[in-house]
């Protein structure tokens, strides 16, 4: 997923939008940051593959560990819900066969369709759950001595943007779009260079996210599971 992050450094710095598309792919990409960087909240869509793994996305967060949506990885795909940095899923069977092998029968039926309590780690789909931890993984800057090019504009979703292509030398080249109108959030990524590919969008700024906890004979712990 880093891999589609060195576009992220795109956030434009607001005042006027007139001639914003004029300015210099640097000036635009650091207009881009700021703004990206004041989000509460953010939904992100789309399809890539990091490690040669295929992942699917489309996911609405906020800050506070407030999340609502499904990730896809392979062929298995799961429910998320985030409360107040408690985060649950909701796999189907395809998710559970690819990620817990022999012990998936066993951990279906003992599951059923409850949601599952997902451990705070590091490397947990918890990260997705919180917009700052989400947006890193999608913007990483990895600092490896990319450049920032101009490409001309477009529109997105009927909004004009101007394109920029990032040329990194590391990860492979990947065009990131920012909104001309102020705010200048990035709203777009293609990458279909190097290891890590796909296309993101981001989406529904600053939206209030409703979500409520399952309830208490709703929810299943599987380390509570575990003879």
């Amino acid at each position: 997923m880093a891999g589609l992050g060195a576009v992220a450094v795109m956030t434009a710095c607001g005042g006027s939008d007139s001639g914003f598309a004029d300015e210099s792919a640097d000036d635009i990409v650091k207009a881009a940051k700021s703004d990206m960087g004041d989000l509460t909240s953010v939904k992100v869509s789309g399809d890539i593959t990091s490690g040669g793994q295929a992942i699917s996305l489309d996911l609405q967060a906020d800050g506070d560990g407030n999340c609502t949506g499904t990730i896809g990885i392979g062929d298995g795909k799961a429910e998320l819900l985030g409360v107040d940095g408690t985060t649950w899923m909701k796999p189907d069977d395809a998710f559970w066969q690819s990620f817990a092998g022999g012990s998936a029968d066993q951990i279906m039926s003992m599951v059923g369709d409850k949601w599952v309590v997902i451990p705070d780690t590091a490397d947990s789909l918890t990260q997705f759950c919180n917009a700052n931890d989400l947006l890193d993984q999608m913007l990483k800057d990895e600092n490896d001595g990319s450049t920032y090019k101009k490409a001309g504009t477009d529109t997105v979703d009927g909004d004009d943007v101007v394109k920029i292509d990032n040329e990194d030398p590391e990860n492979g080249n990947s065009t990131g779009y920012v909104l001309v109108d102020d705010p200048h959030y990035l709203v777009k990524i293609e990458k279909t260079d190097g290891e890590d590919t796909g296309t993101v969008t981001f989406s529904d700024f600053d939206a209030d996210i409703s979500v409520e906890a399952p309830a208490e004979d709703d929810q299943v712990d599987l380390n509570n599971l575990t003879g």
